[in-house]
């Protein structure tokens, strides 16, 4: 999984870095979008003060958007 798109308040959003692919050895089967974010309510924050954004990436202990 490269670069994962989730919904973050009700807008599609890529995430270029601070996430985890949660698909492992458990499941021999990926689910397309299925990830473990790091600070999901930053990210939240950091949406609500971007709202134009439409990528953000994990830097620093910290979300910021990247386009």
């Amino acid at each position: 999984m490269a670069c994962p798109k989730i919904e973050v308040r009700g807008k599609r959003v890529i995430l270029l870095s601070g996430f985890h692919d949660v698909v492992k050895a458990a499941r021999p089967q990926a689910v397309l979008g299925e990830c473990d974010v790091k600070q999901v309510d930053g990210l939240h924050q950091s949406a609500r003060l971007h709202p134009d954004a439409v990528a953000f990436g994990y830097v620093a202990g910290r979300w910021v958007p990247a386009a």
